[in-house]
């Protein structure tokens, strides 16, 4: 089902529910007199709790618990409905759209920032969204920027109020508003902590950072200056455990409460007493990418060997022991834009060898994959390594842990790759879904480091065409420019898996995509 939220809806929702959405409202458990922890995996260490630099989902999903937004979705909206999204106030008393280009908020008085830094201000909102767009002190620009590339300013009006002023439409506003580059952060926090509020951040919503150790655990407390619905638990430990399997023993011996898992772990789980597994259509892309610009592959033909010696069935098989679906495209399809009659390449061993010939290197020859260290990744990847053999290319596996394989490909040394299989956790927003592969991503988040104008071009027209049918149409097109391009072999979205104990209610957001720890509660 193509996803979309319709804008003169999401204001009018949003104005019936404005003056309601902070009203204390807390659970029967809550108010019992105890202390409650949440033991919660992460796949890999928290590195930056800054909504403009964050450095992935694992950042994002604390971002939520400890930052507040304007607004945000409802996040007990679990099933994907374009016409039933909800949302609700957060930070704002209210949120009103003047025009495509000018919408007026209003916040709350008396939300206060932790750690004594005081109460939010509409300058510390016209702070949070303009610096994605500036250069940081140190010259960094954020990884993050296109989420506000039509930002023109935010005006300050008053204490509580202001503007926020675009300069040409913004499909994606809602979204944005709602998603952790919509956080808003202690600009004196910020300025003074500098590098420090990276793993010390400064927020206003029900949960605060209070400790850290690298490659093991991120402790959350309650924040007590808080006062809006308070989370269900007292304290959130965010263990890091990166094997799958390690990830089921922690949850059958009680060192885990709540986890995502893989698919191929799902069935021995589902059978242990006192956890319950709940499942959903996946919205990750997971791809094998290729460096346009490393040859042999900076020559399509050879781009195009690998696509048709490739088995993705076989891979899927292997790597996800045939519990996930097929990916033919990027756009999941519960996504506006999803290119539903995308090519299905089926293996031709032939055709590959014909194209290698057509290169100039029918003898074939040697080359690296790139993977992360998980059993899914490896064995997809030993399958590939099989599969590519058959035609002539040799590949040496490079298997890496989390720490060496999420810096491989920026900057220069990702000028060193040649092919890699990435995993990119997905969103309710195309345009978001798209961005890594626009040009200026190149050396960050574009590892195939491919530049297309065509592509390009699609991506900002769907950024802000207001009209969701035209909008599908330039996402299907960026979509055909990556097709032409052979750099990517889509493999699948996955499956959402989340684990959790029977007696824990998990809040993970629309589509499953924006997991809510302050949301989560005891039953």
């Amino acid at each position: 089902m193509a996803y979309s939220i319709n804008r003169r809806q999401f204001m009018t929702t949003a104005a019936a529910v404005a003056g309601t959405a902070l009203l204390p409202s807390v659970p029967a458990a809550f108010a019992q007199e105890q202390t409650t922890r949440l033991q919660i995996r992460t796949r890999r260490d928290l590195e930056v709790l800054d909504p403009a630099f964050r450095s992935g989902a694992e950042d994002s999903g604390v971002c939520r618990s400890i930052y507040q937004n304007l607004i945000v979705y409802n996040p007990d909206q679990v099933i994907v409905d374009a016409t039933k999204m909800e949302v609700q106030m957060d930070a704002a008393e209210s949120l009103e759209m003047i025009s495509d280009k000018e919408i007026r908020f209003k916040l709350k008085p008396g939300q206060m920032f932790s750690d004594g830094y005081g109460e939010m201000t509409a300058e510390d909102v016209k702070y949070s969204f303009e610096r994605f767009s500036l250069a940081a002190a140190e010259g960094k620009e954020s990884p993050y920027a296109s989420d506000w590339a039509h930002l023109k300013a935010v005006e300050v009006d008053d204490r509580y109020s202001g503007r926020i002023l675009l300069e040409r439409p913004r499909a994606s506003l809602e979204y944005v508003l709602t998603s952790t580059s919509g956080c808003i952060v202690c600009k004196k926090a910020v300025e003074e902590r500098g590098i420090s509020h990276n793993m010390r951040p400064v927020g206003s919503n029900a949960m605060m950072v209070t400790a850290f150790e690298r490659q093991r655990q991120t402790t959350l407390k309650r924040n007590p200056d808080f006062k809006g619905q308070p989370s269900g638990f007292d304290e959130f430990v965010m263990r890091v455990v990166q094997d799958p399997k390690t990830v089921e023993l922690a949850l059958r011996s009680n060192e885990l409460d709540f986890s995502d898992a893989d698919p191929t772990l799902a069935d021995s789980i589902a059978n242990v007493a006192d956890l319950t597994v709940d499942q959903m259509p996946g919205i990750a892309d997971v791809w094998l990418g290729i460096n346009v610009e490393h040859a042999p592959f900076d020559n399509i033909k050879v781009r195009q060997a690998v696509r048709a010696a490739l088995d993705v069935d076989e891979m899927l098989t292997a790597g996800y022991d045939g519990k996930v679906t097929r990916a033919n495209c990027m756009i999941m399809p519960q996504i506006l834009g999803h290119w539903k009659d995308a090519p299905v390449h089926k293996r031709d061993i032939e055709l590959a060898k014909s194209l290698l010939a057509e290169a100039g290197i029918a003898d074939g020859f040697t080359c690296k994959l790139l993977v992360l260290n998980q059993p899914a990744f490896t064995n997809m990847a030993l399958v590939a390594q099989a599969q590519l053999a058959e035609v002539g290319i040799n590949i040496e596996l490079d298997v890496r842990d989390g720490g060496s394989f999420w810096s491989a490909g920026k900057g220069d040394e990702g000028k060193k790759l040649q092919m890699f299989i990435m995993r990119f956790n997905g969103a309710l927003d195309p345009n978001y879904l798209a961005f890594p592969f626009a040009s200026d991503q190149v050396g960050i988040w574009n590892w195939q480091r491919w530049v297309s104008p065509e592509f390009d071009e699609a991506f900002a027209k769907a950024a802000e065409e207001m009209n969701p049918v035209k909008r599908a149409g330039h996402i299907v097109d960026f979509q055909k420019a990556m097709e032409d391009s052979a750099a990517f072999v889509w493999l699948t979205h996955e499956t959402l898996i989340y684990v959790h104990r029977n007696n824990v209610r998990p809040s993970v957001g629309p589509a499953g995509t924006s997991l809510t720890y302050n949301r989560f509660e005891p039953k």
